[in-house]
C-alpha cells in the first residue's frame, strides 16, 4: 500500500504591479491625443515593442489582444449613409478601408459617348464629360470588365443609353435632364435578362443641357464596369471619411457662473449644467458632437479651469455616403471583402518570399 503523494500547493497569482505615474502618463499619451490652445500634442504613437520597456510597459502587438479589443459599432444605417464606430485599430488600416471605398469598389458608368448631332452651345467634349458623371444605378456584378479599351462593347461587358432631344420652334427653351437617357438593349438576350431591373440614372433631375429653338442633341452612351482608381465617375461614394472620437474630461469642478459660461461657449451642445448642493455644476453630456473647435479652451479659458480636450487614437467615427448606384450597407460589405482579399494577397506574398529565402 502506497500513500498518495501530496499535491503541491498552487501559488496564488501575483497581482499586477500598479503602474508608476510615468508609466500611466506614457500609456495615456500612447492612446489619446491632447488638444491645447497652442495646437495638438503627442500626435504620434510608438510602434516599437520596447519603446516603454524602462517603464515596465509592453508595447508589442498581440493578435489575441487585437481580436478582443477590435469592435465595429453601427450608429446609423440607411441606403444613403452608414455611420459606425471602429475601435481598437490603427490609423493605417482605417485609411486603407477608406481608400478601398473610394477607389476599388466597382460600379457602372458611362465610358464612351458617340455624338451624332449636337447643335447646342455645349461643346461635344463637355457634353460627353457631363454624361460620364451621371451616376448609373445598375448591379456591376452583372457585367464583365473590358480587358482591352480598344475592343468593341458587347452585351457581356456593357449597357447602352440613347439620348435624343430637340427644342421645337416657338418654344423658349428645352431643358435636357438625366431622365431623358433611355436604356436600349444590345441584344434580345440582354433585354430579357435585365427587364426586371433595367439600368437607369440614379436621379432623374440632373440637368445635362438647355436647348434653344431648333437646337438638338442625339448621342449613344456606352456604360462599362470599372473602379474609381481609373476615374472618379466610377467611385461609389460621395464621401467616405473618418475622424477620431473626442474625449473630454473635467479635471476640476466647474460651478455656477463658470458652468453656465462653459455651456454657452460650446456651439455643439457638448456641455450641460446639473444641480448639485453647491449650486450648479458643468458636466459633459455629448462628447461625440465635439468638433474640437476649442472654444471651450479659448473663449472660456478651459485649460486653466480644468477642461481637458482630447481624442482617442484608436477610436474612429467612420461615415460612408453612397452616390446611389449601390446602397451604403452593401458598399460597406464589399469594401470589407476587398480588404480581406488584400490581406490574403499580402500573406501569400510573405509566404512566397519566405520559401524563396529558405531555398
Amino acid at each position: 500500500y502506497a500513500e498518495p503523494k501530496a499535491q503541491p500547493k498552487t501559488q496564488p497569482k501575483a497581482e499586477p504591479k500598479a503602474l508608476s505615474a510615468s508609466a500611466r502618463r506614457a500609456h495615456e499619451q500612447q492612446n489619446v491625443l491632447r488638444l491645447t490652445t497652442e495646437g495638438p500634442s503627442n500626435v504620434d504613437s510608438k510602434d516599437f515593442c520596447g519603446a516603454f520597456a524602462a517603464l515596465g510597459l509592453d508595447n508589442s502587438w498581440d493578435l489575441k489582444a487585437f481580436k478582443k479589443g477590435f469592435k465595429i459599432d453601427i450608429k446609423e444605417l440607411s441606403d444613403e449613409q452608414v455611420v459606425f464606430d471602429m475601435l481598437g485599430i490603427d490609423p493605417p488600416l482605417v485609411n486603407a478601408f477608406r481608400r478601398i471605398l473610394i477607389a476599388e469598389v466597382p460600379t457602372v458608368a458611362i465610358s464612351r459617348v458617340t455624338i451624332y448631332q449636337n447643335t447646342s452651345v455645349i461643346h461635344d467634349e463637355n457634353l460627353a464629360h457631363r454624361l460620364g458623371l451621371v451616376p448609373i444605378k445598375f448591379e456591376p456584378d452583372l457585367l464583365k470588365c473590358r480587358k482591352d479599351d480598344k475592343a468593341d462593347f458587347t452585351e457581356q461587358d456593357s449597357v447602352s443609353f440613347i439620348l435624343q432631344a430637340k427644342c421645337p420652334q416657338g418654344q423658349k427653351k428645352l431643358s435636357v435632364y438625366s431622365k431623358d437617357l433611355r436604356w436600349f438593349p444590345l441584344t434580345e438576350q440582354q433585354e430579357e435578362a435585365l427587364k426586371a431591373a433595367p439600368p437607369a440614372p440614379v436621379d432623374d433631375e440632373i440637368l445635362l443641357a438647355q436647348l434653344a429653338p431648333g437646337q438638338e442633341i442625339e448621342c449613344v452612351c456606352a456604360c462599362e464596369k470599372s473602379i474609381g482608381k481609373e476615374h472618379a465617375k466610377w467611385s461609389p461614394v460621395c464621401t467616405a471619411f473618418y475622424r477620431l472620437h473626442p474625449v473630454i474630461r473635467l479635471e476640476k469642478e466647474i460651478l455656477n457662473e463658470d458652468a453656465e459660461e462653459l455651456k454657452r461657449c460650446c456651439p455643439m451642445g457638448v456641455f450641460d449644467v446639473e444641480d448639485v448642493p453647491q449650486g450648479k455644476r458643468a458636466v459633459v453630456v455629448n462628447e461625440r458632437n465635439c468638433t474640437t473647435c476649442r472654444e471651450c479652451l479659448e473663449t472660456f479659458n478651459g485649460q486653466e479651469k480644468g477642461v481637458m480636450l482630447m481624442k482617442a487614437k484608436n477610436h474612429f467615427i467612420f461615415s460612408i455616403e453612397s452616390v446611389g448606384q449601390i446602397p451604403a450597407p452593401v458598399l460597406f460589405e464589399r469594401a470589407l471583402l476587398k480588404f480581406q482579399e488584400k490581406c490574403q494577397s499580402a500573406r501569400e506574398s510573405v509566404r512566397t518570399n519566405r520559401k524563396r529565402q529558405e531555398t
